[in-house]
């Protein structure tokens, strides 16, 4: 089957459902991150301070992205930042709390590219559509994601895998629910579909580590589209078929 695959983002208009699923997935990034975070007591910084926060949070996920988690050091982040090593312990208590903060917004932006597709026009290509916005959000962030799973296979800190997981356990509730309302409306037939979501979901997570985190360069757009077309073409397939009613 012929496709195009336009350039059109499909949610320059949400509905307010899937804003708010948005939200809630942002929110729920922002506890699992901060359930990580140790606690703290100090005020909050002024606007000096909040300055010098945000040269260090840019200069880790430099850092981060080029080093990875295991070779990253806290004389590189500040060396990077232009800034004295004091002032990174009046801001962060370790390395992983700084990774925490420089990951966050990666992360938001991610679970906002997850939306679910629209569920008007052609089911085909909104599924292409989506997958092209979640590939070129991951590409975007592919350094971090990647040090991200480094971070949760390699560290003692066992928070790291605990939140890949968590993570990964968000969005495959999101896509669950979404068969859950396509079979509600008929569009599709029934299936087991936790375990739908989660095939679904792995596929389009593996290919993306794959063939987005692990390169070196971002990846050129033909390429996200062509990747994003076979994605959303194993997913249409992959949707149970509604069953025909016997004839009386």
């Amino acid at each position: 089957m012929a496709v195009k695959t336009g350039d059109k983002n499909p949610h320059s208009s949400l509905p307010p459902d899937v804003v708010r699923e948005n939200e809630a997935a942002r929110q729920h990034i922002r506890q699992l991150i901060a359930g990580l975070m140790p606690e703290n007591t100090e005020k909050r910084p002024n606007r000096r301070g909040q300055e010098t926060r945000e040269k260090l949070i840019a200069a880790a996920a430099a850092c981060f992205s080029d080093y990875g988690y295991t070779r990253t050091r806290i004389s590189d982040i500040v060396s990077r930042a232009g800034t004295a090593q004091g002032n990174f312990y009046r801001h962060f208590s370790s390395l992983d709390e700084i990774f925490l903060a420089a990951l966050q917004p990666a992360l938001e932006e991610l679970a906002s590219a997850s939306a679910v597709p629209d569920p008007s026009g052609d089911e085909l290509q909104n599924l292409i559509n989506q997958n092209i916005i979640y590939l070129q959000t991951y590409s975007r962030h592919r350094h971090l994601l990647r040090v991200m799973r480094e971070a949760a296979a390699a560290s003692e800190n066992e928070g790291f895998a605990s939140l890949w997981l968590q993570l990964r356990a968000g969005f495959v509730k999101r896509t669950q629910r979404w068969l859950e309302r396509l079979h509600e409306q008929g569009k599709i037939g029934s299936a087991n579909f936790e375990l739908l979501a989660e095939a679904l979901d792995s596929l389009t997570e593996q290919m993306a580590y794959v063939h987005v985190g692990l390169l070196p360069v971002a990846p050129r757009p033909e390429r996200i589209r062509e990747l994003a077309t076979v994605i959303g073409e194993v997913w249409y397939r992959a949707l149970p078929p509604v069953e025909e009613k016997a004839a009386k």
